[in-house]
């Protein structure tokens, strides 16, 4: 099949059109359909195909994806324009075919990347664990012991070498797993146990984990701490200790009730208890205003109506004498 080279309709310019298996879509050119195109996504590729009602297959769609590009459409409609109509079967799949091919482009990506990387890094853990493993083991190794002494605070080197021992042994008995070796898989565990035994390794991780109760004492610390109260006491004598402590209650309470002449002594502890009230009144008010303070202030005050007092008979006897030096003249 060729395209043609001729006017679009939609933009107006002179390019290979693309046909349309739909009579209600008009034929465009491809620079039109690839500006808009999202070739790496599944259901935009349904989406077209759809509306030009042309086959879906999304495995040949990824295909060409991959070598073309923005010219996705255009190749694909070379492929598949031959009569057939679109058929839709699968639509509600190509969300979960999208997140797949993502995952699997995203995964080749980082591949090719972390290339150097990823030789450095067997090199150094086979100097490490040994050179009888490959890439998914020694990441497996490096991950479990890097976080079992990090989750538990290891700097003993004899629990080290324990704990490294125990995870190769781990990835031993993961083998045989894989190979169904039950002979194999029996010696690896107990082996794998021991290791665990002198790395204490499951002391360790009942140690740092706090939702674990391992004795008696944080037994008791929990349920108080969630607002339970021990009966320590429930009125009955069970011990020495018990009967010796009611006793002394009953002769403290004999001692009280029966004793003669205590309301002399109560009145007395009171009027000495009012005594010290006032005394401890008299020296707040000191400390607000001194006795000195209170003194030459009253002076002053006397002073001040004694000099008023003194000029309100000086201003009399003046006003009598003008009075009488009026009435002589």
């Amino acid at each position: 099949m060729e395209l043609e080279t001729k006017k679009c309709p939609v933009c107006g310019r002179y390019d290979e059109i693309l046909p349309s298996n739909n009579p209600l879509i008009q034929p465009t050119c491809n620079s039109c359909i690839s500006g808009i195109l999202k070739y790496n996504d599944a259901i935009d590729g349904d989406f077209f195909c759809r509306t030009y009602n042309i086959p879906f297959e999304p495995e040949l769609w990824m295909r060409v994806a991959g070598e073309y590009k923005e010219n996705t459409f255009r190749e694909y409609i070379l492929l598949m324009f031959d009569g057939n109509e679109y058929e839709t079967e699968t639509k509600e799949a190509w969300s979960i075919v999208n997140d797949e091919w993502n995952l699997i482009t995203t995964h080749e990506e980082l591949v090719a990347a972390i290339a150097p990387i990823k030789k450095g890094f067997i090199l150094r853990n086979h100097i490490k664990w040994g050179s009888n493993y490959v890439f998914e083991e020694l990441i497996s190794l490096e991950n479990l012991f890097v976080k079992t002494l990090e989750a538990n605070n290891v700097s003993n080197p004899m629990q080290v070498d324990a704990i490294k021992k125990a995870c190769k042994l781990s990835v031993a008995l993961d083998r045989a797993i894989i190979n169904g070796e039950a002979k194999e898989i029996n010696d690896f565990s107990k082996a794998y146990q021991n290791f665990i035994k002198t790395a204490k390794i499951d002391d360790l991780i009942t140690a740092s984990s706090q939702e674990v109760i391992s004795n008696v004492a944080e037994l008791v610390q929990f349920i108080e701490e969630s607002g339970f109260v021990f009966k320590y006491y429930d009125n009955v004598d069970r011990d020495i200790v018990d009967k010796s402590l009611k006793d002394q209650q009953q002769f403290l309470r004999r001692l009280v009730m029966d004793a003669t002449g205590l309301a002399d002594v109560f009145e007395t502890i009171e009027g000495s208890l009012k005594t010290k009230d006032a005394i401890d009144k008299d020296a707040a008010s000191y400390e607000v205003m001194p006795l000195e303070e209170l003194y030459d202030e009253a002076i002053n005050k006397h002073n001040k109506e004694f000099d008023a007092e003194l000029e309100s008979d000086t201003v009399e006897e003046e006003y009598e004498l003008d009075d009488s030096k009026d009435q002589h003249f």
